[in-house]
């Protein structure tokens, strides 16, 4: 059986085994979904939360956006699946990545951000991993941008080797794992906030290269009239648009279109992001993350015990 330092096999119906066939590329296996956001109650959430703090502890979007992501991925735990190699894998840790601007401009340095988070992660664990990273990528060094400068400096032909050879041994269900783990492409999710830089959500394809099967664009904030059904009264909404290509192969639509709306739940309506999820050893056990990998064997070991004595 194949085995992969960053995730676990899952075993799947043979109907879903031959879309690996059918769609060996995440190019050929893309979808599209796209929904408006509704910022209204995010906004009085949020001022509500940061009054009387200081500039430097006050929540932002971006974090609930991500406190969401990582909620969701919780969850929903067929969204952190992806496939190599004809096979489907079940990742072992919740990774979100992101673009960091060093400088708001367009002639700003970008960099990218890879965070592991816990499925029990709220708000506040949140707002300190990305507070700590963020300054850690714009003010140390960051390990992306580490490893950039030191293959940006080879010869091309070896670059074009060191890619080749990594393309292969992931295909090959045997990655490097020294050299993947800070890739933002072997992730979960990867996060554009475009709404940051002014400009509209977009449809974003998916990187060939590594395993992240969910890529999703925030869009700028904007005003809409909506009228009440019941009242038929106008009122002005705080609109953000949020498009989302994600692999099909990971999971049918009746499961991806739920998550979605998941993440867009949480992130109108954050106040349960302000507790950490109640999440039963069965669900813990379906995330299949390496930090708890020891319990669930424990589990799983005692379920076949019960399971002969019947």
């Amino acid at each position: 059986m194949p085995r992969r330092p960053d995730a676990e096999l899952v075993k799947t119906s043979k109907f879903h085994e031959m879309e690996f066939y059918i769609m060996p590329r995440k190019s050929s296996s893309e979808i599209f979904y796209k929904t408006q956001v509704d910022l209204t109650n995010t906004y009085k959430f949020l001022e509500k939360y940061n009054n009387g703090k200081n500039e430097e502890d006050k929540l932002t979007l971006f974090q609930i956006y991500l406190a969401a992501g990582v909620r969701t991925s919780a969850l929903r735990p067929k969204i952190n699946r992806f496939v190599s190699g004809r096979r489907l894998w079940q990742r072992n840790q919740i990774i979100i990545s992101f673009v960091v601007n060093k400088e708001k401009s367009e002639d700003g340095e970008e960099i990218n951000a890879m965070i592991e988070f816990d499925p029990f992660d709220t708000l506040e664990t949140v707002q300190n991993i990305v507070n700590e990273h963020l300054y850690e990528a714009r003010h140390g060094v960051n390990p992306n941008e580490k490893d950039i400068k030191f293959w940006g400096a080879m010869p091309r032909f070896v670059i074009r080797f060191m890619f080749w050879f990594m393309r292969w041994t992931d295909e090959h269900n045997i990655p490097i794992y020294a050299l993947t783990k800070d890739i933002p492409m072997f992730s979960t999710a990867f996060i554009a906030h475009l709404g940051s830089i002014g400009i509209p959500a977009v449809y974003h394809h998916l990187f060939e290269f590594g395993t992240t099967g969910v890529l999703i664009t925030l869009g700028k904030i904007r005003k809409i009239q909506v009228i009440d059904e019941e009242t038929e009264k106008v009122d002005i909404r705080k609109i953000m648009e949020l498009k989302v290509t994600i692999d099909d192969r990971i999971a049918p639509g009746i499961y991806t279109g739920p998550t979605i709306e998941l993440f867009k739940e949480l992130i109108e309506n954050p106040e349960p992001l302000l507790n950490p999820p109640n999440l039963t050893d069965e669900q813990l056990d379906k995330l299949m993350l390496k930090k708890y990998k020891k319990e669930r064997l424990k589990r799983e070991k005692q379920r076949r015990k019960e399971k002969r004595k019947r």
